[in-house]
């Protein structure tokens, strides 16, 4: 029995090495409690505001990304343009161009194309019965070289008009309402039969076609405070050569050309005016029908040089007129035979027309009128001149079979001194344009 008790006591442990380790334990967990309250307490405390621990902000679908700056000048520069087209009254460019602006597409874009719909809609049809059509010939540049007294300031005093005055008559103009026009869009041909065309314009506005006669430069007035000759700079403008040096403000087109750029709806679609020139003299101050006067390199300058004026002009919103191709007083006498007509418009359209272009216009010389049954008068047509602009104060447009007769008033020194009531009617009071260099 001694043996046996012997060996149970060796295989369980003692009672006092069971509460032993008991109390080490108990020790060990209390130790263990200590040190993470001890830590607890101690460690940094959190700021609850600091964004690193907040949590991400909400995405709002309705906002659309943040834009680049290159987003950004494409749609400034597409504003832009679309606002040129619109006061020009591209109005259907100005929307293709809108409607097309993509991802480029905002509240500013909608807005811009709202107001042009809304201005296309709101054009008027034009059912006066009265155009208008003035007309000058080339402007004086230099007063003094024009009226020093000799035996050609009388004419240049009633025939001419200076930059000073024609520069001034733009805005009068556009502040009565007028607005330059195509002469070409307000008459058309179908089937042989002239017709005029329907014009819509904003309500209040007033078409208005400008000519200028003999674009030719002539010899007599080298010398008298004109502009040289027409050519065109490395942009593709229309300039003058005024001694010896390009100019924008020698003559009318080049002024027009500006005054344009910068008053946009003061021209329909870009409209500008009439180009008249003679043959006898050439073209736009190239005298092109007297090569043989001249050497192998210059003749080639002066054609080069007339073709690139016509198609910049033409370019621009310019059309140009056949002038007669002599100006010769059997024009003004109306004594020219049908030999003689045919002379005259077979130079043009043989040694003027393959460099500035075929043409429907006629300015006719000396503001010369033919009745419509005059064999003179048919000819012109017959030959392909069937918009006929002679000279009437009352500026008359109509169309007759199959032609159409549109009269010009002259904006020069004799209508404004000495028939200033023909200027007023219509436009406004010369007294507030006439160059005070002008012989009193």
């Amino acid at each position: 029995m001694a043996k046996g008790r012997y060996v149970m006591r060796r295989k369980g442990l003692p009672p006092a090495a069971i509460l032993a380790m008991c109390a080490v334990a108990l020790i060990a967990v209390i130790f263990a409690g200590t040190a993470l309250i001890h830590a607890h307490h101690n460690r940094p405390a959190v700021d609850p505001t600091d964004p690193a621990l907040s949590d991400p902000a909400p995405i709002d679908p309705s906002q659309p990304p943040a834009e680049t700056d290159d987003a950004a000048a494409r749609r400034a520069a597409l504003l832009e343009e679309a606002k040129t087209l619109y006061k020009g009254y591209f109005y259907d460019e100005a929307i293709a161009l809108l409607e097309s602006a993509g991802e480029l597409k905002n509240t500013d874009v909608g807005a811009l194309l709202q107001d042009v719909r809304q201005s296309r809609d709101a054009l008027v049809k034009y059912e006066d019965a009265q155009y208008y059509h003035i007309f000058f010939h080339s402007l004086i540049v230099d007063p003094a070289l024009a009226f020093d007294g000799d035996y050609k300031e009388a004419g240049y005093d009633q025939y001419m008009t200076t930059v000073t005055e024609f520069k001034a008559m733009l805005p009068l103009l556009q502040e009565e309402g007028y607005i330059l026009y195509d002469i070409t869009e307000l008459t058309e041909r179908v089937d042989g039969k002239a017709q005029m065309k329907e014009v819509w314009l904003p309500e209040g506005k007033k078409p208005l076609v400008i000519s200028i006669d003999d674009v030719n430069y002539y010899e007599y007035m080298k010398g008298d405070g004109f502009a040289e000759r027409l050519d065109v700079d490395d942009q593709g403008n229309v300039v003058t050569i005024v001694n010896g040096e390009a100019t924008c403000d020698g003559d009318v087109m080049p002024i027009l050309d500006a005054y344009v750029k910068e008053h946009p709806e003061f021209s329909w679609r870009g409209a500008k005016g009439v180009v008249a020139i003679t043959g006898y003299a050439g073209a736009f101050g190239y005298r092109i029908t007297d090569l043989p006067d001249y050497d192998e390199q210059t003749q080639k300058w002066m054609l080069e040089k007339t073709e690139a004026v016509a198609k910049a002009l033409r370019a621009s919103g310019w059309q140009i007129a056949c002038h007669s191709y002599t100006h010769n007083q059997y024009w003004n006498k109306k004594t020219i035979t049908m030999e003689e007509e045919k002379y005259d418009i077979g130079r043009w359209l043989g040694e003027i027309a393959p460099y500035v272009g075929d043409t429907p216009i006629f300015i006719s010389p000396f503001g010369v009128s033919f009745d419509a049954d005059d064999a003179r008068f048919r000819y012109l047509v017959d030959h392909g001149f069937w918009i006929y602009c002679p000279v009437d104060s009352h500026m008359p447009s109509y169309c007759k079979n199959d032609f159409f007769i549109q009269g010009r008033i002259n904006l020069d020194g004799l209508t404004m001194k000495r028939y200033p009531e023909r200027v007023t009617r219509f436009f406004f009071d010369p007294a507030q344009v006439l160059d005070p260099a002008r012989p009193k």
